[in-house]
């Protein structure tokens, strides 16, 4: 079963927000057994504030924000300027 947290942008953001405030880090994980997710979907943990903002699976994220997640280390960054989530790291 699938712990569906949110679908679109709207919850992506809402979710970061949320972590950043908490100390954390977002990760987010777009591939499970080397195959993309259904319904454009990432899991989404929250390093370090794990108990304070649970993780779970965000539909709906658009292809663009899917292919820089898959990039490598760093990648919240980009999404916290894009989502324009005033963060200073």
């Amino acid at each position: 079963m699938v712990n569906v947290i949110g679908r679109g942008l709207a919850a992506l953001k809402d979710w970061v927000e949320r972590c950043l405030r908490a100390n954390g880090i977002p990760i987010f994980r777009t591939k499970f057994a080397g195959k993309r997710l259904e319904n454009n979907a990432v899991i989404v943990a929250c390093y370090r504030a794990g108990k304070e903002v649970p993780g779970g699976t965000i539909e709906e994220i658009p292809i663009e924000f899917i292919e820089k997640m898959e990039e490598g280390t760093g990648d919240w960054k980009w999404i916290v300027e894009r989502l324009g989530i005033p963060y200073k790291y």
